[in-house]
Parts: C-alpha cells; sequence; structure tokens
C-alpha cells in the first residue's frame, strides 16, 4: 500500500511540474512576442 501510494504520489508531482513548466514556457513566448 506505501508503495503504490508513493509511486502515484511521485507520478501526480512530475505531471503537476510538467504543466507548471510547459505553462511558464508558454507565458515567456507570449511576453516575447509582445515585446
Amino acid at each position: 500500500m506505501t508503495s503504490i501510494s508513493i509511486v502515484f504520489f511521485l507520478l501526480g508531482a512530475t505531471i503537476l511540474w510538467g504543466g507548471f513548466m510547459v505553462t511558464l514556457a508558454i507565458t515567456i513566448k507570449n511576453e516575447r512576442k509582445t515585446n
């Protein structure tokens, strides 16, 4: 049970980090295009 929950936690954290990085990259690109 513990190992499964750890795996799910790492998987969720990776997905959240990936989404955050993609959003940040898109925001930077949009700012550069505007300027």
